[in-house]
């Protein structure tokens, strides 16, 4: 069963969570209301997820987020208002997703969150770029929603990896020549790999019209135009895993 830590300072927002987490009965969890006890339940014990509020009593400034990171987790974060600030504030840091704070969803939100990162451990997806740092750049941000993420430098390793891997649900395509010719992987892949079978998403240059047109009529599923954001990365696999 998935180990899960729980900060939340308010007394009546960890009740909440304890009868969701009861009857849910997917995790095996301890429930803690400050930096300093969740800060001990690290140090004994390992935690695959965590839920935390970025603002504690005693600590006010999300250094929670900074403790969790340090025993490597990824957390699902409380907090007050999502802005530039605070994208700014966190930019470094390794947070799954991030949940606006309300008086009486939280834990329902959390729950559906947890859920479905729990779900991403079964999904397979396989990125293809010959850039060794942009593919790390890429499989750590997947990781970070517990996708499992393996990766090809062109269109020859390619064509081995789905042969090994028939599980792979989609594929993240860099056109990045002269060793990923996206316009013909795609279009052989699509030979025995149908979109139902699996999704193809294109990392384009930019938004033009005729460029991104070519992706999609060889067989590509989506495109997302590069120097994206974190979220908007995420919505782009999201709305393309099977």
């Amino acid at each position: 069963m998935s180990k899960l830590l729980v900060v939340e300072g308010s007394n009546i927002g960890r009740g909440v969570f304890k009868e969701i987490l009861d009857a849910n009965k997917e995790f095996e969890y301890v429930l803690t209301g400050t930096y300093k006890e969740a800060k001990q339940e690290l140090s004994k014990t390992r935690y695959e997820f965590a839920v935390v509020d970025n603002n504690l009593k005693d600590a006010p400034n999300g250094e929670i987020i900074a403790l969790l990171n340090k025993h490597n987790i990824a957390p699902i974060v409380y907090i007050q208002e999502l802005d530039e600030d605070t994208f700014e504030t966190f930019e470094g840091a390794q947070i799954a997703e991030y949940i606006i704070k309300q008086q009486h969803h939280n834990a329902h939100q959390a729950m559906q969150r947890l859920q479905r990162l729990k779900e991403n451990k079964k999904t397979t997806i396989l990125i293809v770029n010959d850039s060794h740092i942009y593919n790390i750049y890429l499989k750590q941000n997947l990781s970070l929603h517990k996708f499992k993420v393996i990766s090809a430098n062109n269109n020859e390793e390619t064509r081995e990896k789905l042969e090994l891997h028939p599980e792979i649900a989609l594929m993240i395509v860099d056109d990045s020549k002269p060793y990923v010719n996206a316009l013909s992987l795609i279009e052989e892949t699509r030979l025995y790999k149908t979109s139902q079978e699996m999704k193809i998403l294109v990392l384009a240059e930019d938004a033009n019209s005729y460029e991104t047109a070519k992706y999609l009529l060889r067989g590509a599923d989506d495109y997302i135009v590069k120097q994206f954001s974190r979220s908007e990365f995420y919505t782009r696999i999201y709305q393309n895993i099977i």
